[in-house]
């Protein structure tokens, strides 16, 4: 009996040392626990303590290991309670960094991609191109309010080459990057399609041209014709250099040789006020065409687009000064019993501009010089000195309503105005005595009013005048005169939708003085690739 409570007694202290021991190590897995649940949730949050957590994983596995063996080393206990507390200031350490860099790194979000069509493009598009990475800002030479508010069917206004590259809309709406570039890209252009019906011939069915007009005129034909093929399409291309950009644009019609293959319009490259390609000659000025549904605009307009290299100047805040060497192509086509002419080109041709913006509009004042030169029946090579002078603008009147006008005026320049080019009468033999060519003189000029009803709904009357003063060899058939006249009324009821009607009236008068006249009605749909919010 004094045995066994001796050995009872024997026992108890040991029985007490593995409670003792227990308690310890249970103490010590309910702190393993807690931190393999925080490691746990540090885990989620950064990847940056994987390092971390697999280092004190182990050391959770070696303390379970311990605590499964029983082991009576107090010694490894006293270890491993030096490593956990040395673990668990290391991650409050890490802990402490995470924080400091969460409260002073902000991140900004990346913003919903450029919605074409969008109502409101600052909603749309919460991050502008001069608030994006690696773009420069928008450049310190901006637009004239009245040029870039300033709205018409054929959207010239867009593919016209700028000073410095600045853009009608500082907020850049419509552009986005390429993935994986410093790119971004704008794609424009509309669709649409007209309805044409003339009471008597007018020549073109689809572009009102007076001096195409037939004499004499067949009695009793009218014509319709439906047409899609001043549907245009581009893309505008900024590249991000330094503090400036390079911008390559290409724009295409459907005005090609066949009913709607695609026509180049546009395909050029500016930096540093340097441009390489085709674009509108120098001597246009695209800001001041009139608001026409008719795609080919007033009879007398400079319009046209030439391969060309032009170098601007920029001057005052709102001036510049632009040359440019362009393609030549003499416009001559006379004939003999036994001669056809053939033109030839010496030399190319040179512009200068100079354009002025103020706050209510522009002005811009171009001069054209150029060779014009072709075979004579002798078979000698002639050629003559061609020049012109083009003072064109746009100043807004009362409200909303702008009043646009040219006044053009030179010799041998007819490749150049819209109802003499191709007609083959830059220049012409002026007489039969000394058959050497002569440029023959052109007077081109037109004006134009827009008027704002409402917002959405706006009105433009246009006349045009051009005439030629004819040589004394030229046929009796040869382009003398013509009128141009337009009025129109254009809707946008909703969207990007515009909806309009115009008529036109032209008149053409030969050297003869035989003429023709002929009335159009126009009825167009045009729905805009992109719809930007009003400047006005």
């Amino acid at each position: 009996m004094q045995d066994t409570e001796l050995a009872d007694i024997a026992v108890e202290p040991q029985n007490a040392l593995r409670v003792f021991r227990g308690r310890r190590l249970s103490r010590r897995l309910s702190l393993a626990e807690e931190l393999v649940s925080l490691l746990r949730s540090l885990i989620r949050s950064s990847r940056a303590l994987l390092w971390a957590v697999s280092f004190g994983a182990l050391i959770c596995i070696s303390t379970l290991a311990s605590a499964q063996a029983g082991s009576s080393n107090a010694q490894k206990i006293q270890d491993l309670q030096k490593q956990l507390d040395l673990m668990k200031a290391q991650m409050e350490n890490l802990q402490t960094q995470i924080r400091d860099l969460s409260q002073s790194e902000q991140v900004v979000p990346t913003p919903a991609p450029a919605v074409q069509g969008a109502t409101n493009p600052a909603a749309a598009q919460p991050q502008s191109l001069t608030q994006a990475q690696n773009i420069p800002s928008a450049p310190s030479r901006k637009v004239g309010e009245a040029t870039a508010s300033y709205q018409t069917d054929s959207q010239d206004q867009i593919a016209a080459p700028r000073v410095d590259n600045a853009p009608l809309d500082p907020r850049y709406p419509g552009y986005f990057r390429l993935m994986g570039t410093d790119t971004f890209l704008r794609i424009g252009g509309y669709f649409k399609t007209d309805f044409i019906y003339d009471l008597k011939p007018a020549g073109n069915s689809e572009s009102f041209i007076p001096s195409t007009f037939p004499i004499p005129a067949p009695p009793g034909v009218n014509n319709t014709t439906v047409s899609i093929r001043p549907t245009r399409m581009n893309l505008d291309f900024l590249v991000p250099v330094k503090t400036s950009s390079v911008r390559f644009f290409i724009e295409f019609d459907l005005f090609g040789t066949n009913a709607t293959t695609p026509r180049l319009r546009h395909a050029y490259a500016q930096a540093d006020n340097f441009l390489l390609g085709q674009s509108f000659s120098n001597f246009m000025d695209p800001d001041s065409g009139p608001d026409t549904l008719d795609f080919q605009g007033p009879n007398s307009q400079v319009s046209i687009r030439n391969p060309q290299l032009r170098y601007t100047i920029p001057l005052k805040e709102k001036s510049s000064l632009s040359f440019s060497v362009e393609k030549a192509s003499s416009d001559v086509s006379f004939t003999t019993p036994t001669f056809n002419s053939l033109p030839n080109s010496p030399t190319p041709d040179f512009t200068v501009k100079y354009r002025d913006e103020f706050k209510r509009g522009h002005v811009q004042l171009s001069g054209l010089f150029r060779d014009v030169a072709a075979y004579l029946p002798d078979g000698r090579s002639d050629s003559v000195f061609g020049w012109g002078v083009n003072l064109t603008g746009a100043m807004k009147v009362v409200g909303s309503d702008v009043f646009v006008y040219q006044a053009a005026y030179g010799t041998g320049m007819e490749r150049y105005v819209n109802d003499t080019s191709g007609l083959g009468t830059d220049a012409a033999p002026a007489n039969a005595e000394t058959p050497h060519l002569h440029a023959v003189p052109l007077t081109a000029i037109y004006g134009g009013y827009q008027h704002y009803w409402v917002k959405q709904l706006r009105s433009s009357a246009v006349f045009g005048f051009a005439q030629e003063q004819n040589t004394n060899l030229q046929p009796d058939n040869s382009y003398h005169q013509s009128d141009y006249s337009a009025a129109n009324i254009i809707w946008n009821p909703i969207g990007s939708l515009n909806l309009g009607t115009e008529f036109l009236y032209g008149w053409l008068v030969e050297k003869d003085k035989s003429s023709a006249n002929a009335p159009r009605f126009i009825f167009s749909a045009k729905y805009n690739f992109i719809k930007a919010s009003s400047a006005k």
